[in-house]
């Protein structure tokens, strides 16, 4: 069964990369948070181009981790085919299903209403230490963890199913346009706290079942986006392929188009755009491929707080053996004191 990818654009952020927050009264409830990174994790996800496998026998000594172009030794090395790789923690994350977004909910999430059950025979392939967790958000500014990591498999499906209900809500005659993006960034933040409460913490993953028709201030889309790169979370998506595609660049207010995209593409991740027959088999392909990831460890050289460009590379003859094949990770991280 082929996939489709959907390609992710690399949008501006800013042109000095430097997190901005949002303006007080439109952010004081929304949680900041920041870790230490004195030993920073790049998770790396490696595919064979030709069977779409993860190459499952790389060995440490494969790689080299560039940290702003330097290279930094490395101290910890990970692999998922040794099972020696930290826990899951998927989270669906849906967007309330409101009547104003299309008779089938085109503009959000409300083409999966109905089908959270076509995910339920890839949740098998979780690992007996993963859990799995629903949340939503509203666009009436509502976020909502409706279901905590677990191990029941079953109730999972069904949380997402309920939440997954047409709601009467309009937020057009609220008039208040902000709401949402607002309640998207709060619900972010309140997954990644979850993470940082659970012991042992779990690697959080982020699934959005989203057309991404979602809209954000590029300053606020940084700062979301700091959050993640300080976490290690990784972003992925699923978008129904009869759902009309978001175009590139912005909306007329300014605000960027298809952010989770983004979200995706700087975290390591990826955003699917394919039919129901294979809703399942898209959600099997991330959990293979986060399975199989490597973990590589690094001291930070400096606990500055600034972003960091990381660079994730092959070595010796891995890199001639595999020079078709494109590392993900997340190009960046944020050390911090």
């Amino acid at each position: 069964m082929t996939l489709v990818l959907l390609s992710s654009a690399a949008w501006a952020q800013g042109s000095d990369n430097t997190p901005v927050k949002p303006a007080q009264e439109e952010s004081g409830s929304i949680p900041i948070f920041r870790t230490a990174a004195r030993l920073v994790l790049v998770d790396v996800l490696a595919q064979d181009p030709k069977t779409g496998l993860p190459l499952n026998s790389l060995r440490s000594e494969d790689f080299r981790v560039l940290d702003n172009q330097n290279e930094v030794p490395l101290t910890v090395f990970d692999s998922g085919a040794k099972f020696n790789t930290g826990s899951l923690a998927l989270w669906f994350v849906v967007i309330c299903n409101e009547k104003s977004k299309g008779p089938r909910g085109e503009l959000g999430s409300g083409w999966f209403a109905g089908k959270a059950s076509l995910f339920r025979p890839a949740l098998d392939d979780l690992d007996k230490r993963d859990r799995v967790a629903v949340a939503h958000w509203c666009d009436d500014g509502a976020a909502q963890l409706d279901l905590r990591p677990t191990q029941d498999r079953d109730a999972a499906v069904t949380t997402l199913e309920q939440a997954l209900r047409p709601v009467e809500f309009d937020w057009r005659s609220e008039g208040n346009t902000r709401h949402g993006e607002l309640t998207l960034q709060k619900l972010i933040r309140l997954i990644i706290d979850d993470a940082h409460r659970a012991n042992p913490r779990p690697l959080p993953v982020v699934l959005f079942l989203h057309s991404d028709s979602t809209g954000m201030p590029p300053e606020e889309l940084n700062s979301l986006i700091d959050d993640f790169l300080e976490t290690s979370g990784i972003v992925f998506g699923i978008k129904d392929a009869d759902a009309r595609d978001t175009p590139v660049g912005r909306f007329s207010d300014g605000e960027l188009r298809g952010v989770l995209q983004t979200m995706a593409q700087e975290t390591g991740g990826q955003y699917f755009s394919i039919h129901p027959n294979s809703y399942g088999a898209a959600l099997q392909d991330i959990l293979l491929q986060l399975h199989f990831r490597y973990e590589l460890g690094f001291k930070p050289p400096a606990l500055d707080g600034k972003r960091h460009t990381l660079t994730v590379e092959f070595v010796g003859p891995a890199k001639t053996q595999y020079k078709s094949v494109r590392l993900r990770y997340r190009p960046e991280y944020i050390p911090t004191k």
